[in-house]
């Protein structure tokens, strides 16, 4: 192909066959973007077809004219992607007036998010300590429990209640109840493999001063493990914890134990069931042929029989259900 072969006649589906070498130099003027100096100093051996090609390009781009563009059409086309753009970076924007801040801004809303902060803490912070205190009193329970099988297993193999040895108490030489370790019995289970230590006092026991048990006493003795509903076991004695620390006992008051903040006392009967209970004021019947009655398992009767006061050891009637620790 020569530049003057590049007539319009030339362009007939009949007449139109391209060499190898014209094939060439119509992809090297592509690949170049029909730039033609460019595509002939890639390839000056196809300089001449180059330049041939260019041309009857050139001429046919001549025979097909295209209409100008229509400004308006254009400026349409500019204003449409302008419009889309702006909506793109507004959605993209935040609107820093809906950000309260200091001096200015929606107060309303942060008055609102601060009130439910307030809500939720005031809702939560309860529950959150509800929940908490029900995982101790569970945890306590469990301790009892281990407790109590340990009991049951003791009393099968020396039928007996752990009693420490040389540790019978000798009431009449005791000042207050303060004044003896009753918790000293229930250490022989631990030091004899019966439970673990941990199982002798509640986590919350804060001074390790260990469960209140039924003090020991021949008249009492005989009830012990017979699996009868009667309170062997329980979380300390608050009466007799206040006493030791120098207090004076309201022993009218009805007083909980310290262990579970005031709110009760976990308590293992002889039937080894475990009841957290809100008082310590228990209806109990101590023998099967006596109607039940009233007691209060922190206050010793006297030998009236009246829990009138946390008398002196030596007074205690040895009649009723007293857990000290």
């Amino acid at each position: 192909m020569k530049p003057e072969d590049a007539e319009p006649s030339d362009l007939s589906a009949t007449t139109a066959r391209l060499s190898a070498e014209d094939e060439r130099a119509v992809d090297a003027l592509i690949d170049h973007g029909f730039d033609l100096a460019a595509a002939q100093a890639a390839h000056p051996a196809l300089a001449a077809r180059i330049a041939a090609a260019h041309a009857l390009f050139t001429r046919a781009s001549d025979q097909y004219p295209v209409d100008p563009p229509d400004p308006a059409l254009i400026d349409a086309t500019l204003a449409r992607i302008d419009r889309e753009e702006s909506e793109r970076a507004e959605r993209m924007r935040l609107d820093s007036r809906g950000v309260p801040t200091l001096g200015r801004g929606r107060w309303a809303d942060f008055v609102a998010v601060a009130c439910v902060a307030i809500l939720a803490v005031s809702v939560g912070l309860p529950l959150m300590n509800h929940l908490g205190a029900q995982r101790e009193i569970a945890a306590c329970a469990a301790n009892l429990a281990q407790l109590g099988q340990g009991l049951s297993a003791y009393h099968g193999d020396f039928n007996s209640r752990p009693i420490a040895a040389g540790f019978a108490p000798d009431l009449t030489k005791l000042r207050d109840w303060s004044n003896y370790d009753n918790s000293r019995h229930l250490d022989a289970l631990a030091a004899n493999n019966y439970c673990a230590a941990g199982c002798l006092r509640c986590g919350n026991d804060s001074d390790g001063s260990g469960y209140s048990s039924q003090v020991p006493h021949d008249g009492l003795n005989r009830i012990w493990l017979r699996q009868a509903h009667i309170p062997l076991v329980a979380d300390r004695n608050p009466l007799v914890y206040q006493t030791a620390l120098g207090g004076r006992a309201l022993v009218r008051s009805i007083e909980n134990s310290l262990d579970h903040g005031g709110r009760g006392q976990n308590v293992l009967f002889g039937d080894l069931s475990i009841v957290f209970e809100g008082s310590p004021v228990l209806t109990i019947r101590l023998r099967d042929d006596a109607a039940p009655s009233p007691e209060n398992i922190w206050v010793p009767a006297n030998r009236a029989g009246r829990e009138d006061s946390l008398s002196a050891p030596s007074d205690w009637g040895a009649i009723d259900v007293f857990l000290t620790q």
